[in-house]
């Protein structure tokens, strides 16, 4: 991560290396509009428009990118790795990195209490020391009397404002308005406010003051907390930090504490690899972005042969591959159907049948035997031993998470103050294991479950969920599927991960309920690293037979009890509540954020065992 200018709180002319992240991290916890708690101080991940496009190689995915296209416009033409200097030079000043700002714009010294903003510079320093510690940045109190004989170098790094302001409408992100907050109640305007924020407790509450050392004002922040806080607080102005703007908006502020888990979703987009087949003009459309540019046939066989990732149309004559070229160009480039948009139905095809044909180093799924005493249950097991995740960034929100599926929520914040060129986006490689349900059975208890109380009782809660988010409600859902589908590949994650040697945050689901014309019944569990090599075959090994037998044989144990029965096993959504499950809980079913696909939504172990005794567990 680099600091860079574009704020005149900086008070720093060029960018300037403060830390650093994980690539995957700006798919997931760090990216664009993200707040980073860094060790010393705390900065927001800026927009694509103050990124520098040296040294970020173009990962090739296309049905990853036709699925970007279709939902952020055409003009998308790449997918791009984070930024990387392969040289790892120590120049401070180096263009190459992730751009971020500071934010929250307002410090705290821990020494004399003093709290004001970054901006205008002169109040607060930034002591940055050049080399290999880029960690050690921090911001100082330059006029702190209590180290006035302190070199600034050997100050107490200023700590980040605690509270922050943020509307849910837009996912607007602004500072919290402390001198209008603390002088609402003065009779008269202060001369010049100097803050103090006496922070005496580890919770909000009323330890927490803000009191001006001019004319002794002095409020409580547990005044502007709570669902009426908004009416302490001024109307958003529409600020976006990572786009270093404003925007008209008016609407109520919401405070919120700095860290909080609610202030940043990622929408983002995934594709497994699927091993191509060796047709000349699949190959080309594969590598597009390269072709696309090409003016002659001269020069086209020149890149064919200096370009190790078209090694593969070296044998082509040039004739036939610029035949090839010209005719996806007349047709405007490879630009699928317009459709669903669903990335899974071909990785569906590919792991329900897989083959020995459709394999390279990126993909290798071999059929494994089924467990003893579940044939009825699964129709097969296949073991992927290799496997390649592109994951790209298509946009944000705050306060309410976004379905893992939807990537156009009502509440997103675009990643660019223009129009977006191109995404950032990560690969990682690992290994795991597809699960696929016998249809006519999952089929038949679909039917006959249909009008169950408990089953009506979630679409309900689906109706009230969507109208509370303004989001479209799809009656065509196929609730009783979804469910007993996802409750199942939770069961068997949460088991996994005590037994493969990954952490299970490190573990993701991937579930396949198709189409209603198409229907399908699937799940892939599976880890991933960064590392080209990918991961080291403790989850694949655990699709044998002999071991799966054990984990599905515990996993349905575990499911028909839980140590929160029987408030966890008769928990039903009503009226008004909202929430998409049901006998489901942190000690029975629910799972990390990185590693469910909905947020723990639609979850019940009634669907799967009988824990009610009314007929409607899958295996009764």
């Amino acid at each position: 991560m680099k600091l860079t200018p574009g704020s005149s709180a900086t008070g720093w002319r060029a960018p300037s290396r403060i830390g650093q992240v994980r690539p995957s991290h700006l798919m997931t916890t760090a990216g664009i509009g993200s707040v980073v708690d860094l060790p010393t101080m705390s900065v927001i991940v800026r927009s694509l428009d103050a990124w520098s496009p040296e040294r970020q190689e173009t990962i090739q995915e296309p049905r990853l990118l036709t699925e970007v296209q279709r939902v952020l416009g055409q003009q998308v033409r790449a997918l791009r790795k984070a930024p990387w200097d392969p040289s790892e030079t120590d120049d401070p000043y180096t263009r190459i990195g992730v751009p971020v700002t500071p934010f929250p714009g307002w410090v705290r010294c821990p020494r004399c209490h003093r709290l004001g903003p970054l901006d205008p510079p002169g109040q607060f320093e930034l002591v940055h020391r050049y080399g290999r510690r880029p960690d050690l940045a921090k911001w100082v109190h330059a006029q702190c009397q209590k180290q006035a004989t302190t070199r600034d170098v050997n100050k107490r790094a200023c700590v980040p404002a605690r509270f922050i302001v943020t509307c849910e409408r837009s996912g607007h992100l602004d500072d919290f308005p402390y001198v209008e907050f603390v002088h609402a109640n003065a009779t008269q305007p202060c001369g010049g406010a100097k803050l103090t924020m006496i922070d005496s407790a580890s919770t909000l509450g009323p330890q927490v003051t803000v009191k001006c050392a001019e004319c002794g004002a002095a409020r409580s922040i547990q005044e502007a907390a709570g669902q009426d806080g908004w009416q302490k607080l001024p109307v958003c102005r529409g600020r976006h930090p990572h786009q270093q703007r404003f925007e008209p908006c008016g609407a109520n502020l919401r405070l919120m504490v700095l860290g909080a888990s609610n202030l940043w979703f990622s929408v983002t987009a995934s594709a497994l690899h699927l091993p191509q087949s060796e047709s000349v003009e699949d190959q080309v459309r594969s590598h597009w972005e390269i072709f696309e540019e090409v003016p002659s046939q001269k020069f086209l066989q020149m890149m064919v042969d200096g370009m190790n990732e078209l090694r593969g149309l070296r044998s082509v004559p040039s004739e036939e591959l610029w035949a090839v070229v010209e005719k996806i160009r007349a047709a405007g480039g490879p630009r699928t159907s317009e459709g669903s948009g669903d990335l899974l139905e071909d990785e569906w095809r590919l792991l329900a049948k897989p083959t020995t044909q459709r394999q390279d180093a990126d993909f290798r799924a071999v059929p494994t035997a089924t467990p003893a005493g579940y044939d009825q249950l699964l129709e097969q097991v296949v073991q992927v031993t290799r496997l390649r995740e592109v994951q790209a960034l298509v946009a944000f929100t705050r306060i309410s998470a976004p379905d893992r599926r939807d990537l156009a929520p009502r509440n997103r914040v675009s990643l660019s103050r223009g129009t977006i060129q191109w995404v950032p986006a990560a690969e990682q490689r690992g290994e795991g294991i597809f699960l696929q349900l016998r249809e006519d059975a999952v089929a038949h208890w679909a039917s006959k479950v249909a009008d169950h109380p408990r089953l009506i009782a979630l679409k309900q809660a689906h109706q009230r969920w969507c109208h509370n988010r303004a989001q479209p409600y799809q009656p065509g859902f196929p609730v009783a599927r979804f469910v007993l589908l996802h409750t199942f590949s939770h069961l068997l994650m949460r088991q996994v991960a005590l037994e493969c040697g990954y952490s299970s945050s490190s573990i993701r689901e991937r579930l396949y309920i198709g189409r209603p014309a198409q229907p399908a019944a699937g799940l892939l569990l599976s880890t991933a690293a960064s590392d080209s090599e990918g991961t080291l075959g403790g989850l694949v090994a655990l699709g044998s037979a002999r071991y799966l037998k054990r984990l599905l044989d515990q996993s349905l144990e575990d499911a028909a009890r839980c140590s929160s029965d029987p408030l966890c096993a008769e928990h039903i959504p009503e009226d008004p509540s909202d929430t998409l499950h049901a006998a489901a809980c942190h000690a029975c079913l629910f799972a990390s954020e990185t590693s469910c696909e909905t947020n723990n939504r639609w979850l019940d172990r009634a669907f799967l065992v009988d824990i009610t005794g009314d007929g409607l567990a899958f295996l009764s």
